[in-house]
């Protein structure tokens, strides 16, 4: 069965403010919920689902395959839709356009895609001659009577109205300010657009919210012609300035405003009105982060997670760190030990808990009664709260109905409340979630008082293919020049469950170690030269198709892409390519035909070198790195298509081991839940020879078994076994076999 569900749109233009007869795209972002593929013979087509559909587009049909990225859309998977379209000629009008997909046999499928557009060309004169002028207002365009904004908010407030008269508007024709409040806008009169009798069209005035008050602002106006007589009907302004909240970074917002109050939430049926108390906590709890995301686009941004993040309309709790990388989630914690809480943990001394949360610059989410008269029911009165702050024997919370920083006990305490301040904050207090980010961080807290890992209790996730061996392997990197020697079977035999070997290695040299998992890497020197996909597939194949006959599955596709020496096209150098989004191109043409030649092989995204820009010399190796978190931006397709991820990661320091090492590892954890993970090199490079063997050993132990902490990686690979020049880092010596007293403290 065919199905399409809408995810998102966008658009190149205000498509409220779109000049007649201009060219603008729009992009749909849908995803495949049927069981079908959706192929060459599936079509995009203009269809009628209201009155006054308008085509503006060149056709009528397309086919999806040239107007979507990726061109096939597998079930589950995403996919961007995009046309080129053209505003009508016509000026001042709205006008509807609808979209929906067509199947191989004809048939319609999905959500319909449609969009709105006002056009604002440039006046035109029309001397007219003297006739009845007449109005009648239709609806409110934008800001509803009752909208909510934070004091010094611009926002543009339009009417739809239609000219009822026998004269035709023209640039003579203003509208007219006539009572009420008038410090929303700099000036009493304003155009009105061109308009035929019986044409449909917007007016349109910039204004600003005033200053808070408790009382709504409202503002009349009404239409004058060119002998300045007013006529027809009056339009007004209706709406609430909230505060700025001053001094604690956040941005204030209500689950009730205009621009999203009726959008549906994931992918139940209630809206933000009914049910986006919580994601608008997360909108402002975020934009204390530095995140700028509104509580409709965390929604969408929410729904393209791999994962996804909602159970119908319900967002997860550990959403925000899914979304971004620096949030960590800690949990949902109740102070009522038998009280009915799901997803909650049972802590007495919850209340100092978030003191504590909030002294640090943490966030506080507060789960409250919505009506606290009568016994908490979780089904119906459910609401959640952002707190700012403690004051004296209460808190400070910001409330998403309204946006409006409120008094916690006074509006959502119980009226025979305990006389204890303690108790009765309490009382009133269900639960609370607790985030913080790590870039508020200082460097002394970013690690616990006895030095293990910050892995909260849920604040990872896998939730990908089981793997077989139910934990982290002890892996090891095989000899850097791909042939291993007897000592280093000698040396690793019977220690590590996992090794990592490199095409171009025999079989009889792979199983030399027996092991009970192997790893390859694709590998195919570059240094300075093109390589198209199609040279690197005939280069490799040869060395891994007896691999692959005896039960090797899993490939790491090349090394370190964002290394001049490793194909990356910098400094000079040449290579195959510039950025992340080319390597990506790369990547997932290679992984195609290779998985065509031999079908049930996993491809993974490899490991990058860490770190900023800079030139480098890693051993006999030397060049210039773009900065990994860079590349990574670009190379989002192939790690989204890549079967699993490989990551690298290396510290100097116990503490490092601890702290920026295996966050590495938590970082892709967090923003890839469904993909397995391994770490195909870890170690200390030890770039001045100073650190003993022993440290050595010591903090690969600590690593691997932090390793072990973290759901859904599959091996941690130390680098390297040995390799001319590398005995600062082998755990034997290259010239004479000898362990170099790494190997010793490991295990």
């Amino acid at each position: 069965m065919n199905d399409a569900q809408f995810v998102s749109f966008s658009a190149s233009h205000d498509l409220n403010q779109v000049p007649a007869g201009e060219t603008f795209t729009v992009t749909w972002r849908m995803r495949n919920t049927g069981d079908e593929k959706w192929g060459g013979k599936y079509r995009l087509v203009h269809i009628h689902a209201n009155q006054g559909s308008t085509l503006m587009a060149k056709k009528s049909k397309y086919k999806v395959k040239d107007v979507a990225s990726p061109p096939k859309v597998q079930p589950g998977q995403d996919v961007e839709i995009t046309l080129t379209m053209k505003a009508p000629k016509a000026r001042d009008r709205r006008y509807f356009t609808d979209w929906q997909l067509r199947d191989k046999h004809g048939n319609l499928f999905g959500d319909i895609m449609w969009f709105r557009i006002v056009s604002v060309p440039p006046p035109i004169d029309d001397p007219t001659g003297f006739h009845e002028s007449n109005s009648k207002y239709l609806e409110d365009h934008t800001i509803p009577d009752g909208t909510s904004m934070e004091e010094g908010t611009p926002f543009l407030k339009q009417w739809l109205v239609r000219n009822t008269g026998d004269r035709k508007w023209n640039e003579g024709y203003r509208l007219v300010y006539v009572n009420g409040d008038t410090n929303m806008t700099g000036s009493v009169m304003h155009r009105v657009p061109e308009a035929d009798p019986g044409d449909e069209v917007i007016l349109s005035i910039n204004m600003i919210a005033p200053p808070q008050r408790d009382e709504p602002y409202i503002s009349s106006w009404r239409i004058h012609d060119d002998r300045n007589i007013p006529f027809g009907d009056p339009f007004w302004v209706k709406m609430f300035s909230s505060p700025k909240v001053s001094g604690f970074g956040i941005k204030p917002y209500s689950q009730n405003d205009w621009r999203w109050k009726k959008h549906k939430l994931g992918h139940g049926p209630q809206t933000f009105t009914e049910f986006g108390c919580l994601i608008t906590c997360f909108s402002m709890m975020l934009s204390g982060f530095g995140e700028d995301l509104n509580p409709l686009k965390l929604n969408n941004r929410i729904l393209q997670l791999p994962a996804n993040g909602f159970n119908g309309s319900e967002v997860f709790f550990l959403a925000p760190a899914l979304v971004i990388d620096h949030v960590k989630y800690w949990g949902n914690y109740r102070s009522k030990q038998n009280a009915n809480i799901p997803h909650s943990f049972y802590d007495p001394n919850l209340i100092q808990k978030i003191d504590t949360y909030l002294t640090r610059g943490d966030a506080v989410i507060a789960q409250v009664d919505k009506d606290p008269t009568d016994p908490y029911n979780f089904h119906v009165e459910q609401h959640w709260v952002l707190v700012l702050a403690r004051q004296g024997n209460d808190y400070l919370v910001l409330d998403p109905i309204d946006g409006k920083p409120v008094s916690l006990l006074s509006k959502y305490g119980r009226q025979t409340r305990p006389q204890r301040a303690e108790d009765a904050l309490k009382d009133a207090i269900q639960s609370a979630l607790f985030y913080r980010s790590t870039e508020t961080e200082d460097e002394g807290e970013k690690k616990d008082d006895d030095g293990q890992s910050q892995i909260g209790p849920e604040e990872l996730v896998y939730t990908g293919p089981k793997w077989q061996f139910d934990h982290c392997l002890i892996g090891l990197h095989d000899r850097a020049n791909r042939h291993p020697q007897p000592a280093d079977h000698a040396i690793a035999r019977g220690k590590f469950e996992s090794i990592k070997v490199q095409s171009g290695v025999t079989v009889a040299e792979m199983k030399g170690y027996k092991a009970k998992f192997y790893l390859c890497r694709l590998f195919e020197s570059w240094n300075g030269r093109h390589l198209s996909v199609n040279k690197f597939i005939q280069a490799v194949s040869p060395d891994i198709a007896p691999l692959i006959a005896n039960g090797v599955e899993y490939f790491e596709f090349h090394n370190e892409p964002n290394l001049t020496h490793e194909g990356l096209k910098a400094a000079g150098v040449h290579g195959s390519w510039r950025n992340g989004s080319e390597f990506a191109n790369y990547f997932i043409k290679a992984r195609k035909r290779l998985q065509q030649r031999f079908p049930g092989i996993k491809i993974g995204f490899p490991g990058l070198s860490p770190g900023p820009d800079a030139h480098y010399q890693f051993g006999h190796d030397r060049g210039f790195r773009m900065n990994d978190t860079k590349f990574l931006q670009g190379a989002d397709a192939a790690l989204q298509a890549a079967d699993f991820i490989c990551v690298h990661a290396y510290y100097l320091t116990m503490d490092e081991v601890r702290g920026a090492a295996i966050e590495q590892v938590k970082k892709f954890r967090r923003r890839f839940p469904k993909k397995l993970i391994f770490v195909t090199e870890f170690s200390n490079p030890d770039p001045e020879h100073k650190i003993s063997a022993a440290e050595k050993g010591r903090q690969a132990k600590e690593f691997y078994r932090l390793c072990g902490e973290i759901p859904g990686v599959g091996a941690a690979y130390y680098f390297i076994v040995s390799g001319s020049g590398w005995d600062h880092q082998g755990l034997r010596r290259d010239s004479n076999g000898r362990s170099t007293g790494i190997i010793e403290k490991m295990f």
